[in-house]
């Protein structure tokens, strides 16, 4: 890629309920490209893989050690997109999102989850 992809950010609620739902929200700066294009717009117009494809294949979320969630992308997916999913607050553990291209290349975020007192 011709420019570094920063880190995703993860938002939740501060005062978290045990047993009860709460939203975490996860967004990343991650460019999308099918790599369709025209190939030669001035001799022989012609739809084709002008560029390399790239977009983010897998979102994996984890609570504590525990996967709860996998997520399977393709190139329809859109630049910079913006996650939303509700879990239920069972353990006072962190939440980690992992995304994985379709390079391999990795990034993640993690926010722990604290109870309201």
């Amino acid at each position: 890629m011709a420019e570094k992809i920063k880190a995703p950010r993860i938002r939740m609620a501060r005062n978290i309920k045990k047993g009860k739902g709460f939203k975490v929200k996860v967004k990343f700066d991650h460019p999308s490209f099918t790599g369709l294009g025209i190939v030669d717009d001035q001799n022989d117009p012609i739809f084709n893989r002008a560029i390399p494809t790239t977009f983010i294949r897998n979102m994996l979320v984890y609570y504590g050690d525990d996967l709860v969630s996998r997520f399977r992308m393709s190139s329809a997916i859109a630049d910079n997109p913006l996650f939303t999913f509700k879990l239920k607050a069972v353990k006072e553990e962190p939440v980690r999102v992992v995304f994985i291209d379709n390079h391999g290349e990795r990034w993640e975020t993690s926010s722990k989850v604290k109870f309201r007192k």
